[in-house]
């Protein structure tokens, strides 16, 4: 009996039968955008099933005293994505033969503060292992820098790096190599807001082109060996449905539901579509304050200006409709009917594949 009454309510008021395909369009327009999402990210994990081979660089000589190095991360904190800054705390070890101190004139490249930068040394002096190489192992915890890139935000993929040279050698003289097999990072590390994906170490050169008046030959400048590690991180995916495009979901769906009431409503029709913006400028300032002042449109971006764009469609679309429903005869209310089914199925169209391009170009 409450069923029956309901039903007799919603068909004075709304197309019931609307309702209905219009609800199993939410449905699949929802299933479209987790499947989407959830594609991405294990894109994402496939990628980080297995991490680039550390690359010798083809510059260096033979001759080159070669440093095999690695790096432990144990602990990052004050991530600033807004800065481009975070702190590191991590163990790197040194194995070497030769003569060549790889220590002593040891530089971080992305250092932010040289001065703040705390290294402990496990051992007083290097200790000497069975195949008479030199090992040492150094604690250091400090700020590094990293320009972050935010134009997939927030689907974006970002590196922790952490890079070191020595500045006293060329890479003729000593060449750091990377250690992947035993550096990586601490089970129990974690950064609030992200999660850690995989680890990179990459051995590469550096060119230091304002030493050439130090040269002898002015058209070559000097190469150094340098050894990168990068931590690479996302955004938890339960973050990104949750609590950035679920809200814009229901704002949209919310737009689209102003085209489903009755024509007679004449008010109302109007006043669902200027809330929606409303809240849509919200949401949207909500999220950018998070984020650095640049200079072009993150991922999210887009996807609202594509939702202003529909929004603002529906508006215009009330107001347009809005004599037609005045005149109070049956055929102007179906006329209006048939041109507010036209205009949901044209918005769910354009959004589906809107979103989609956005998402996976």
């Amino acid at each position: 009996m409450r069923f029956s009454i309901a039903k007799l309510v919603l068909k004075a008021f709304f197309r019931f039968e609307q309702i209905h395909d219009w609800i199993i369009s939410v449905f699949q327009i929802t299933i479209l955008f987790i499947l989407l999402l959830f594609i991405l990210n294990l894109q994402g994990l496939a990628q980080s099933t297995s991490s680039p081979l550390a690359k010798s660089p083809s510059e260096s000589s033979s001759q080159a005293q070669q440093v095999k190095t690695g790096i432990y991360a144990i602990n990052i904190y004050d991530l600033d994505i807004a800065n481009h800054t975070y702190y590191i705390d991590f163990y790197l070890w040194l194995q070497w033969r030769g003569d060549l101190d790889p220590i002593a004139q040891l530089e971080f490249a992305n250092g932010v503060e040289d001065w703040g930068v705390t290294l402990v040394p496990e051992y007083d002096v290097p200790q000497q292992l069975a195949d008479d190489s030199l090992y040492q192992i150094l604690r250091i915890e400090g700020r590094f820098t990293e320009s972050f890139q935010l134009d997939r935000y927030p689907l974006d993929e970002q590196s922790l790096k952490i890079s070191i040279e020595n500045s006293a050698y060329t890479i003729d003289q000593l060449v750091y190599v990377a250690d992947e097999e035993n550096s990586g990072f601490a089970e129990t590390l974690s950064i609030s807001g992200w999660q850690i994906k995989h680890y990179q170490m990459q051995s590469a050169v550096h060119h230091h082109n304002f030493r050439l008046s130090e040269l002898k030959d002015a058209a070559k400048p000097p190469t150094y060996s340098m050894l990168t590690y990068r931590l690479v991180i996302t955004r938890p995916l339960n973050f990104i449905f949750w609590k950035l495009f679920l809200p814009l979901m229901l704002v949209m769906l919310s737009a689209w539901g102003a085209l489903l009431l009755h024509p007679i409503f004449v008010e109302l029709r109007s006043l669902i579509p200027v809330a929606a913006l409303i809240t849509s400028a919200i949401l949207q300032h909500t999220y950018s304050v998070t984020l650095p002042e640049l200079n072009y449109l993150v991922l999210l971006d887009k996807i609202y200006a594509l939702m202003y764009a529909l929004i603002l469609a529906i508006l215009l679309a009330s107001i347009m409709t809005t004599d037609w429903a005045r005149r109070g005869k049956p055929e102007d209310f179906e006329r209006v009917s048939r041109f507010d089914r036209s205009l949901l199925m044209a918005q769910i169209l354009v959004w589906i594949v809107g979103v989609s391009l956005m998402l996976l170009l």
